[in-house]
């Protein structure tokens, strides 16, 4: 376990920080949307919520995408 968050806070580690943000924010928007739909709430406001997630997840990729071919 220590080897493991050494590794996530290392500068040059071999674990990305993005990439393991970017599996919490889709699973968050997953558990979100299945609670929502197993409990009946609004599905519009499920839907924008969950939008949040999965968004965050996919800009933060993106935005290491784009900022590593930049250099």
């Amino acid at each position: 376990m220590r080897w493991f968050i050494k590794e996530l806070l290392s500068e040059n580690g071999l674990i990305s920080t993005t990439r393991l943000m970017s599996i919490l924010s889709i699973l968050i928007g997953a558990v979100i949307a299945l609670y929502g739909v197993y409990m009946g709430k609004d599905l519009g406001g499920i839907a924008q919520v969950c939008a949040v997630f999965v968004g965050s997840a996919f800009t933060g990729k993106v935005v290491q995408k784009y900022m590593e071919g930049t250099k």
